[in-house]
């Protein structure tokens, strides 16, 4: 009698985890690549997960689940895990930690006081912490200048120049002090007549102003550019493309 227990057992244990055949519908939703396929489903190492033995391009990937398909565990880069809903395509980690790291109304309002100059007169109000060197930045600038041109948004801008690029500060000082405002974020702004006048277009409340501006991106968690911080105090991170700004700045209709 316990040898058939046991023997009833082990499908019930192989029921924890999606059939492959789940697995890889739901993949193949998350992941539209034709050639993908889940060669087996296995209950992982650690308990509540199941493995996932993926081909795609002739080379085997381990992915793990939940127990129910749905959620997905995906590493980058960095080696930072987050967890996906396959069913949402929601990244449920970065959701959190835009939570975790939103500003408060207090905060958001206390960027005023480093705001070095505004484009457009209406519209939401978004604060850019930039910097007039950084290549990123440049290709997201034109999208928030054609927003604020519809009047879409108000962007207040920061200037965050970051130490490796050698006349950054130079220039963001200079942008402060002789009030250059937008044109002076565009690369082609500062050709060889300008760059020669740039120690001349110095001056003590643009130093300030900017050294502020430095501290104020270490104090609210600013660690590069572009980074934009919406109204309701919620970080957005790099050069995006403008549906995906759109949505992420609230903008979407």
């Amino acid at each position: 009698m316990r040898k058939k227990l046991a023997l009833l057992a082990l499908p019930l244990a192989a029921l924890a985890c999606p059939a492959p055949q789940q697995a890889e519908k739901a993949l193949k939703e998350f992941f539209p690549v034709a050639d993908l396929k889940v060669e087996a489903v296995n209950e992982a190492p650690v308990k509540g997960l199941c493995e996932v033995v993926v081909s795609l391009g002739g080379e085997k990937f381990v992915l793990y689940s939940d127990q129910s398909g749905r959620y997905l565990l995906l590493g980058d880069r960095s080696g930072l895990v987050s967890v996906y809903d396959l069913k949402t395509k929601e990244n449920l980690t970065q959701k959190r930690l835009e939570e975790l790291n939103r500003l408060s109304q207090k905060q958001v309002h206390e960027l005023d006081r480093y705001v070095a100059f505004t484009y457009g007169n209406r519209g939401k109000v978004v604060y850019l912490f930039t910097d007039p060197e950084c290549p990123y930045c440049q290709r997201l600038e034109p999208t928030l200048k054609k927003l604020a041109d519809e009047g879409k948004v108000q962007v207040k801008v920061i200037l965050y120049p970051l130490p490796f690029h050698p006349h950054a500060k130079e220039k963001s000082v200079a942008i402060v002090c002789q009030n250059i405002g937008w044109e002076g974020l565009r690369a082609d702004y500062w050709t060889e007549e300008r760059m020669k006048k740039l120690d001349q277009w110095q001056c003590p409340e643009g130093e300030k102003l900017v050294e502020k501006s430095l501290e104020a991106a270490k104090k609210y968690g600013v660690r590069g550019t572009p980074t934009m911080i919406t109204e309701e105090g919620k970080k957005v991170v790099g050069a995006l493309p403008e549906p995906v700004l759109k949505k992420e700045l609230g903008l979407e209709e």
